[in-house]
């Protein structure tokens, strides 16, 4: 007998599916869905909806949303990377980095010690030889280090994993999330055009009263929903950015280099005990 398909949100996603993957996608349709309920609020009330949202996560729609959106973002990393320089967690460990240089040895020992095959971390002058060597060295010890921080103890990481794809997810659905919302400001713009006579009247006049008749003919729904279209374009300009996305990046470095800290002392007490 096949398994039934899962119906509930925490069945489709794990906390980290949630916030990286499906509040990015459900964001990105959010102010143009808005705009649609507002022209259209009888739908809200009908059992249309209700029957669309059912078969949407019976259907996988909202988990496909969510793929989408991982999709989109994990197309547009290898672009942030180069224009960073590398991962954040890789940069860190440089020596040329903005981390103290007694935290990096203490990262740098302890990683040489307990990655396996005998890892060499470079020395100032071999990573400035070899930049290339050194951070492959570096990124080895970053993919260890991740397995090892997959633990529940690991929280913070898990968080700020969970932020840095949260961002980086919602970069990547910029192109799409604009023309969306772009589009529906138009389509609105039109429609507003063509079902309020009293907009002829405000643009000639200019005056308050012709403003009032205005929206009290466009009603509170609509014209909240138009003014966060607009919101929403702002947003995705100016504050979903590729150094938005880095600073997530970096949150997320320190938090997985603190776990050296973290586990040096087990890692210590074991060697003891052998």
């Amino acid at each position: 007998m096949a398994a039934p398909i899962p119906t509930d949100i925490a069945q489709m996603f794990d906390t980290y599916g949630r916030q990286a993957r499906l509040f990015p996608g459900l964001l990105t349709i959010f102010p143009p869905l808005l705009a649609v309920l507002a022209w259209f609020p009888w739908f809200l009330l009908s059992n249309v909806a209700a029957t669309l949202l059912t078969l949407a996560m019976s259907c996988g729609l909202l988990y496909a949303l969510g793929s989408y959106a991982r999709t989109k973002g994990k197309r547009i990393e290898p672009k942030l990377l180069k224009s960073w320089g590398g991962w954040p967690t890789t940069l860190l460990l440089r020596h040329d980095s903005e981390l103290d240089q007694h935290t990096r040895l203490r990262y740098h020992t302890y990683l040489a010690g307990v990655v396996p095959g005998n890892l060499t971390f470079p020395t100032v002058q071999e990573e400035q030889a070899s930049p290339t060597a050194a951070n492959a060295v570096y990124d080895s010890a970053v993919r260890w280090l991740k397995e090892r921080a997959r633990g529940n103890e690991f929280a913070m990481v898990h968080r700020e994993n969970a932020q840095y794809g949260f961002r980086r997810n919602l970069r990547g659905l910029k192109p799409f999330a604009l023309t969306l919302c772009v589009l529906t400001l138009v389509v609105m713009t039109l429609a507003i055009l063509n079902n309020v006579p009293g907009l002829v009247d405000f643009v000639r006049t200019m005056n308050l009263a012709a403003l009032a008749k205005v929206a009290s003919d466009l009603g509170p729904a609509i014209l909240s929903a138009f003014a966060i279209n607009m919101f929403a374009v702002l947003v995705w300009v100016f504050v979903v950015t590729k150094r938005w996305v880095r600073e997530a990046g970096i949150h997320y470095a320190y938090a997985l280099l603190a776990v050296c800290d973290m586990t040096s002392g087990t890692t210590n007490k074991s060697k003891k005990a052998v």
